[in-house]
Parts: C-alpha cells; sequence; structure tokens
C-alpha cells in the first residue's frame, strides 16, 4: 500500500471442506480477516478525521484443480 510492502497475519476460519455434488469435485470454504494501520504506510496525514485502523476481510469459495 502506498509503495510499501509488509507481511500481515490472518485470522482464518475454515467454513467447510467437502465433495461438491453437482460439480464433482473437491471444494473448500473460509474466511480471513486482519487489520491494517493507514500510518504504517505513511497514509496518516488525515488522522484522526479518518480512521488510522483499516479492517480486511476475506471469503474464499475454491475447487480442487484439475
Amino acid at each position: 500500500m502506498n509503495g510499501r510492502t509488509q507481511s500481515v497475519v490472518l485470522d482464518t476460519k475454515l467454513n467447510k471442506m467437502a465433495f461438491h455434488d453437482k460439480e464433482q469435485k473437491d471444494w473448500i470454504g473460509f474466511d480471513a480477516a486482519t487489520s491494517l494501520l493507514r500510518s504504517e504506510f505513511g497514509l496518516g496525514k488525515y488522522a484522526p478525521g479518518v480512521s488510522d485502523k483499516v479492517d480486511i476481510s476475506i471469503s474464499i469459495e475454491a475447487m480442487k484443480a484439475e
């Protein structure tokens, strides 16, 4: 973000892992979340008018590749 790279840890939750009858493939679904501070990327100029903390949430469903 803003030309900077930083590693983050994602808190993950497995929702389901199963065989998908219609697609005839293995599928998996999970959620992941983390928070970033804008100021750590040089974007804190307008704080506290704009929150420093940015919450990120990701939901993924994926199938097994052939």
